[in-house]
């Protein structure tokens, strides 16, 4: 039985969703699928709000159009409140990020965030923020977006040319207490960076309440525990990958003081109701025009018919 006293203000929240637009072989994620949990928890929870950690599309094998549809679609059918950009959507630096701008910022009709990432010059990425503070319920609860210094690899070398990247840490410790002093009630860490490394930054980085984790694709059952030196305490949690998971947790309130989380992870699964938009949406997509990439595994051309089969060649040519 719950505790009258104790409030409950809830989020919903996933990662590393990678286009994976059609159910995966486990019988697991589909973008239909997950676009009607996302509104079933949704409606049944009317007060919550839901948060994506990045790495909407993207795959670590083949460099091939970052055009991020039907990304944007999708998540607005799902009424996604709150967009973290991950590594993967700085692959195309062409035009000054002109597709991450055009593609993805501009389309998504929620709020981009991303607080340790800038232009080489200064600027910040046009269309994102680095926090937010929104009113859930009759609390303020601040969302800081921050991203993996990682974004190049061997496959995408010229992954983040022209940016600036700020340390997690530093960035963190420079926001919290501007958050903290616009009157945030709690502080949410939406991180596109690994589990282990966002254990480490919630220890170090005191007035973080929750931080999210993304990037290595892990799934936490329930939100773990994290403890500093002065004991104070913070809670990480992550949502596995590929669009299987919908976690949700609740920041816990007894009078004017936060007192925890509590949270576990909805499997996306042949139960959970496909939304119709969205099935038109993927249908859509995948009848789209030939497309072209350039594997890097076999270093060749290798020509698609259809976003499904581009889908299909990351899956099964993707190593993480």
């Amino acid at each position: 039985m719950s505790d009258p006293k104790i409030q409950r203000v809830r989020l919903f929240h996933f990662n590393d969703f990678h286009r994976r637009l059609d159910p995966l072989s486990d019988g697991t994620g589909g973008a239909a699928r997950l676009v009607g949990k996302i509104k079933q928890l949704e409606q049944d929870n009317p007060d919550a709000i839901t948060v994506n950690l990045g790495d909407v599309c993207g795959d670590n094998t083949a460099q091939g159009p970052n055009h991020f549809s039907p990304i944007p679609e999708l998540f607005n059918q799902a009424d996604v409140d709150i967009l973290a950009l991950g590594n993967h959507e700085f692959e195309d630096p062409d035009n000054d990020y002109q597709s991450l701008r055009e593609g993805l910022i501009k389309p998504f009709a929620g709020e981009v965030l991303v607080a340790n990432v800038k232009h080489s010059d200064g600027r910040t990425i046009e269309g994102t923020k680095p926090y937010t503070i929104r009113q859930l319920q009759d609390r303020s609860i601040a969302f800081i977006g921050v991203v993996t210094r990682e974004l190049g690899s061997a496959v995408f070398p010229a992954a983040g040319a022209a940016l600036t990247t700020m340390p997690i840490e530093d960035t963190l410790r420079s926001l919290i207490p501007e958050v903290k002093e616009k009157g945030a009630d709690a502080v949410v860490v939406l991180g596109h960076e690994n589990l282990n490394n966002m254990k480490k930054i919630a220890e170090s980085v005191p007035g973080n309440d929750l931080a999210l984790a993304a990037h290595d694709h892990r799934a936490t059952e329930a939100p773990e525990e994290v403890t500093r030196a002065d004991g104070s305490k913070s809670w990480v949690a992550e949502a596995d990958a590929y669009g299987r998971m919908v976690g949700q947790i609740d920041l816990l309130f007894e009078g004017d003081k936060f007192k925890g989380v509590e949270g576990f992870l909805h499997e996306v699964n042949a139960s959970a109701p496909s939304d119709p938009e969205a099935e038109k949406t993927v249908n859509t997509y995948e009848a789209g025009p030939k497309i072209q990439i350039q594997d890097v595994k076999k270093q060749k051309t290798v020509t698609l018919n259809s976003f499904a089969d581009l889908a299909k060649h990351f899956a099964e040519n993707a190593e993480s």
